[in-house]
């Protein structure tokens, strides 16, 4: 950067003029730079000569004096610049300062001597005199000189001889002169050239070496990282395989403990039906032997036994009832809970049977003596009917169709189109001869709701039975 002199310009010349005024008092000035910027400013100023000016001077800065002196030979008044560099002044600033001492000294016009100092030594008194009187014009007083005695001055001679080629030049050794020249000079092209030659092969085999040492390097890391991987893939496929292998223990057991409690399960749903059909079967043939004896009671006797017999098949169904949700109560408690709170399709209050079979039969007849056979009183059909199926009259199916199952093992299927249809959600294997067996998606038709978890229908292969009520659902 350029050096500031406008800042400080004003005290700069002052402390200048005070110093090259004969009039003035002040023989010296000592100016610096302020901190570590480029603005020049008056550090102080003097009238006790060199020896003052030079304590003022810092090794560890650039700085400038101008300093008045009388000049040896001829007694007059010289203006000094001395342009300072201590020795502890940090390189780079050295390079920026010089680049100002041009500058420095066009601003400070009028110095006769100009002097570059970097010791005390160099602005001594005597050393800054010294230099004022060589550099003076005047360098010798007239009044000094003292006349010389030169002696006789005679005629000027001469050394000049004049000389023959022929003689002073020997063509022979000329000619070897240069032989033996030309000779040293191919001699020194050839040592040349096997130097560098020789420095080329010494080049290319270091080249060489350092290839194959950084290929080697190069080799033995592609190695390491190599097998560094191999080892990590290794660790990760047997990772893997430890996983998958405990994965598949995990879903074996899972699986066996699943289809243990599958078959566990189903033992015990057999078991239920089995009971509750060895009671349906019971109940079936004590009721049909009871409706095939012939009675001789009256009308009263008949509806009280009627009753009777009623209240007991409605208790009979209560429990099988009970005892079908207990076999059933894990595989579907949400179905069985929305069945639980189903009303019963048939209650007590709406049976009007009785009075239906007896309607006909004559209130005065002394004695009333049911024309009708026992198996027309009370067809077993009706205990299962649904809320539609109880107002038909009891004469649309005989007696001897309900108790089909007691006396040929099997239950006859109603007319087609008299009842229900569903279709089978789960696949079913009959496990006796009064079930039925279907597949998923096969329709049952004939459907009679006998309780809340059995049905009866009639299978696609035309068979009729018994089937689980929450295997299949109604069709609307």
């Amino acid at each position: 950067m350029a050096i500031d002199f406008k800042t400080n310009q004003g005290e700069l010349l002052a402390a200048f003029n005070d110093v090259v005024n004969d009039s003035s008092s002040t023989d010296w000035a000592v100016f610096g730079y302020d901190k570590t910027s480029n603005t020049l400013k008056v550090v102080g100023t003097g009238e006790d000569g060199v020896e003052e000016m030079a304590e003022e001077l810092s090794d560890s800065k650039p700085m400038y004096a101008v300093l008045q002196v009388t000049d040896p030979n001829s007694g007059l008044k010289k203006n000094v610049q001395i342009n300072w560099l201590g020795e502890a002044v940090r390189e780079s600033r050295k390079g920026v300062v010089q680049r100002h001492v041009p500058d420095v000294e066009r601003f400070f016009k009028g110095c006769h001597v100009r002097i570059a100092a970097r010791t005390e030594d160099d602005v001594d008194e005597k050393v800054l005199l010294a230099k004022v009187a060589k550099s003076s014009g005047a360098n010798y007083g007239f009044h000094k000189e003292k006349k010389k005695d030169y002696g006789p001055i005679g005629a000027v001679g001469s050394v000049y001889q004049k000389t023959d080629a022929s003689q002073d030049i020997d063509v022979n050794s000329r000619n070897k002169y240069w032989a033996d020249s030309e000779a040293a000079e191919k001699r020194r092209v050839g040592e040349e050239q096997q130097a560098k030659a020789a420095e080329k092969t010494r080049l290319e085999a270091e080249r060489r070496g350092r290839e194959a040492a950084e290929s080697q390097r190069r080799d033995e890391v592609a190695r390491s990282r190599d097998a560094e991987m191999s080892a990590r893939k290794q660790q990760e496929r047997q990772q893997e395989q430890e996983q998958r292998e405990a994965e598949r223990a995990r879903w074996r057991q899972q699986q066996e403990a699943e289809t243990e409690e599958e078959s566990a399960r189903k033992e015990a749903a057999a078991a239920a039906r089995q009971e509750n059909w060895a009671a349906e079967r019971s109940r079936i043939a004590s009721n049909k032997a009871s409706f095939d004896m012939p009675s001789a009671r009256d009308e009263e006797e008949q509806r009280a036994a009627k009753e009777q017999r009623w209240e007991e098949e409605r208790q009979r169904i209560s429990e099988a009832k009970a005892s079908t949700r207990a076999a059933y109560a894990e595989e579907e408690p949400e179905e069985e809970e929305e069945e639980e709170q189903q009303p019963v399709q048939q209650e007590p209050e709406e049976e009007e049977e009785p009075q239906d079979m007896y309607q006909n039969v004559p209130s005065h007849s002394p004695e009333p003596v049911p024309v009708v056979p026992a198996r027309q009183e009370e067809p077993e059909q009706d205990l299962y009917a649904t809320a539609e199926e109880q107002d038909q009259e009891p004469e649309q199916e005989p007696e001897e169709d309900m108790y089909a199952t007691a006396e040929g093992g099997q239950d006859a299927a109603p007319a087609a189109g008299s009842g229900k249809r569903a279709r089978a959600v789960y696949d079913y294997q009959a496990e006796d001869e009064s079930e039925i067996t279907f597949d998923p998606d096969d329709i049952i038709e004939d459907i009679e709701m006998i309780d809340e978890g059995w049905w009866k229908g009639t299978a696609p292969d035309g068979k009729f039975g018994m089937f689980p009520a929450n295997y299949v659902e109604l069709i609307e």
